[in-house]
């Protein structure tokens, strides 16, 4: 099924939610680098590249899904969970690769898979980042996932939960594309439904709209990160807490995140 690049049916408002992010904690992780982060039913999980998926308690991490359970889970950039934390996916950047996994008694079980179609084919800049959009914030009235493409191009992916069929191939607006050299991964406010779009090259977030038209660039953050210190994942562990992963070092930085509206232009 080839994506559609047609124009987002989405309610309009006069007023716009800005968000704010204040610096919280920094903790070191206990594994060589993090590529991505979610919150879920079995606490905070982070992806290791080739490795797999580790669940962080206190100063360790635990591999918690890895190749031996699905191969793709070798091959990882992006994860996310549901609103209540029991399904897990996970996304390969090559073979874009959709994991889908049952949290048990037992531990994660794969319930699905599926290829996602990408964008692109340049090598090693592929699929790299994955979100939950609840379907309050979806134009089809249904769950659904995004996914963003790295480079070549960057791209803002929509994928259809019954189908895992990417439906939706969003094109960066010149503004966007102005401020983020990549894309390294996307969340989703779990209150207004702003994407929160990751740039690793450019150490920076930007908060963008599903707007009619497409995506609507709202507002950019720079990262307060070390030289050197790459940003590569980040997701909402609460309404109220951004979590983002590094690599060179491995750490975990979360910011306060306060609302608060403003008249739309």
């Amino acid at each position: 099924m080839t994506p559609r690049r047609t124009r987002i049916s989405v309610p309009s408002s006069t007023t716009q939610t800005l968000l704010s992010l204040a610096l919280a904690t920094v903790r070191a992780l206990p594994i060589k680098g993090a590529s991505a982060v979610t919150g879920s039913r079995a606490g905070v999980l982070l992806v290791e590249d080739d490795l797999g998926i580790y669940r962080l308690r206190g100063t360790t991490a635990t591999l918690w899904a890895g190749p031996d359970l699905h191969p793709a889970l070798a091959d990882l950039e992006g994860i996310t969970a549901n609103e209540t934390g029991g399904i897990v996916w996970a996304l390969s950047e090559e073979r874009g690769t959709l994991v889908e996994l049952r949290l048990g008694a037992r531990g994660p079980r794969v319930a699905r898979t599926a290829v996602l179609e990408r964008p692109g084919s340049t090598k090693n800049k592929g699929f790299e980042g994955l979100a939950w959009l609840a379907p309050r914030f979806s134009h089809t009235g249904r769950a659904a996932l995004v996914a963003v493409h790295e480079h070549k191009p960057r791209r803002v992916c929509l994928c259809d939960l019954r189908t895992l069929v990417v439906t939706d191939d969003l094109k960066l607006p010149r503004a966007a594309k102005a401020v983020l050299d990549d894309l390294a991964d996307v969340a989703v406010d779990p209150v207004t439904g702003l994407l929160l779009v990751l740039s690793e090259e450019s150490r920076r977030i930007a908060v963008l709209r599903l707007a009619p038209g497409g995506l609507q660039l709202i507002q950019t953050f720079d990262l307060p990160l070390e030289d050197g210190e790459r940003p590569e994942g980040l997701a909402f562990l609460t309404p109220s807490r951004l979590a983002v992963v590094t690599e060179g070092p491995a750490r975990l930085v979360t910011f306060r995140v306060t609302r608060r509206a403003a008249a739309r232009v």
